[in-house]
């Protein structure tokens, strides 16, 4: 199909997507995987056409007049043929334009790049959680006071204790001759003693070797919980409606979601998304938030599922909406079949999956090695003096008592003596 008529093509000019540059001879000079796909559409076609951008540099809403914003607004007004921007095909925008056969199967999900391991005073108690500690006291308490009854007055209960909790370290138990006469008892304990110092032991030994992370936020719900207690905030593209869908869903965590984002202001231009959205703010109060950004997956995938990356940004599997994108045409457009079956073989034959992994590549090629580097993690796996803080503690306490009871006995022959002395 060939005609003379120009196309108007409305897009946004974005970074590895659809960038635009302009050249001596006029006609700008089209990069990225959208632009891509475009370009091969309309040599197939062999149509001309003219590249032109909304200048407030939006995707589409509708605003409360009834006119739209952005690439769709320019296809209500008549002022383009053509829009591609990876626009969702919503309920709202059919009513307003046409869309041509889906070239991207989507939804909503959220990516944020991971914290550094964050440890706490006696992080070493956490090898075991609460249950089993209180499981494991339970235990040391009842085969103390059983020990008590079967000795009687052949050991005291704090020796009994003493012994017991040193068979857990390692130590020899010494207890009187007559605990031989009860070996049941006694192997049971010794090998419940050494089943939960091995485990113990290979866990913090784990842990040493690799400080346990704090638990990650995988589910919207776990975003919503974690936006609530001030320790991430989630953004939005700018000029989308994302938000207000999210405060249409029946789930109350996403209702929420989508209202602190409107509410806050929580957006990022179209361009940010697809350069590095992932940038550490900080709050007022100079407390560090992790800054987790909702949008496609191929965006994500194409920045992040690359190189170094793939340890140091978390993109989630779960996902708020799901939905198709395509090329939206003005109502009236005469040639939608004919796009159309360009954009099926293309899909079909793999060609926009080999679009994207393309601008994946250069887009790594193009990071300088200190823009590659995950020096933050590196540093995580290095052994400091901030993961023997508890163990320094611990010793400098037991030497303080020690020498508290060496200062004890010293002193006890002479305070014994003047006691005596006093008596009299």
């Amino acid at each position: 199909m060939r005609t003379e008529k120009k196309w108007i093509i409305s897009t946004l000019n974005r970074s590895r997507l659809f960038e635009i540059y302009p050249s001596s001879d006029g006609k700008p000079k089209l990069y990225g995987m959208e632009a891509e796909l475009i370009k091969t559409i309309m040599a197939k076609i062999g149509v001309d056409y003219e590249i032109v951008t909304p200048e407030d540099g939006q995707y589409g809403m509708e605003l409360s007049s009834g006119n739209w914003t952005g690439v769709i607004g320019m296809l209500y007004r008549g002022e383009a043929d053509m829009g591609i921007a990876n626009l969702g095909t919503y309920e709202d925008r059919f009513r307003t334009v046409d869309f041509s056969s889906p070239y991207l199967s989507e939804g909503m999900y959220f990516s944020y790049l991971k914290s550094r391991n964050s440890e706490q005073l006696f992080s070493f108690l956490r090898m075991f959680d609460f249950s089993t500690w209180m499981c494991f006291f339970a235990s040391f308490l009842l085969a103390s006071v059983v020990i008590l009854i079967i000795l009687k007055d052949q050991e005291t209960i704090s020796s009994i204790m003493l012994y017991l909790f040193g068979s857990f370290l390692g130590q020899t138990l010494m207890f009187h001759k007559e605990i031989n006469e009860w070996k049941v008892i006694f192997l049971s304990w010794m090998l419940f003693a050494f089943i939960m110092s091995s485990v113990y032991s290979g866990a913090l030994s784990s842990f040493l070797v690799l400080p346990s992370q704090e638990k990650s936020v995988e589910t919207f719900r776990e975003l919503s919980e974690a936006v609530a207690k001030g320790s991430h905030r989630a953004y939005t593209l700018k000029g989308t409606n994302h938000a207000s869908f999210l405060r249409q869903c029946p789930e109350h965590y996403l209702q929420f979601l989508g209202k602190i984002i409107e509410d806050n202001n929580w957006h990022i231009t179209a361009d940010e998304m697809t350069q590095n959205p992932l940038k550490k703010k900080y709050s007022p109060d100079g407390k560090p938030k992790i800054d987790a950004v909702l949008g496609g997956r191929y965006i994500f995938k194409m920045l992040y599922e690359v190189g170094d990356f793939k340890v140091k940004v978390f993109i989630s599997e779960d996902r708020s909406m799901s939905g198709s994108i395509g090329i939206a045409y003005r109502k009236g457009f005469c040639c939608v079949s004919e796009v159309n079956k360009y954009i099926e073989r293309i899909v079909q034959a793999g060609i926009y999956d080999k679009f994207l992994k393309d601008e994946s590549l250069k887009y790594w090629f193009s990071l300088s090695s200190e823009e590659r580097n995950i020096e933050e993690l590196a540093e995580d796996r290095i052994l400091t003096i901030r993961d023997f803080t508890d163990a320094f503690l611990l010793l400098s306490a037991g030497l303080l008592i020690s020498c508290l009871v060496f200062m004890i006995e010293l002193a006890f022959p002479y305070l014994k003596r003047w006691y005596n002395n006093a008596s009299y």
